[in-house]
């Protein structure tokens, strides 16, 4: 039968202690730095979710106001026309196309 001296660890040295208590306190210690990128990795990652969102929604809206400037445009296009220019003249500002003057020229001769 083994004796319980045997079984024993050996008693730590003054400097194993140290080291061992350094290596807690490290481990410890890294604990907080751990959670500390973990929380900022999911932080960044939010933040470019959220913007990418934006973005999608920033470019739909684009895609909406580039439709509404061609429509408008295409109104302005349409009412530059002399055809309508003209009638507008007549219907909202009551204009008439004034009738063609004849002019007389005459010329001398010497």
């Amino acid at each position: 039968m083994p004796s319980c001296e045997l079984l024993k660890e050996p008693p730590m040295r003054p400097t194993e202690t140290r080291n061992e208590i350094l290596k807690t306190i490290l481990y410890i210690g890294m604990i907080p730095i751990v959670a500390g990128l973990l929380f900022l990795y999911i932080w960044i990652g939010e933040e470019v979710r959220s913007s990418a969102v934006e973005l999608d929604s920033l470019r739909s809206r684009e895609i909406k106001l580039r439709g509404e400037y061609n429509l408008v445009q295409s109104e302005r296009n349409r009412l530059h026309r002399p055809d309508k220019l003209s009638k507008l003249a007549r219907e909202k500002l009551g204009l008439v196309q004034p009738d063609p003057e004849t002019r007389e020229v005459r010329v001398r001769l010497k």
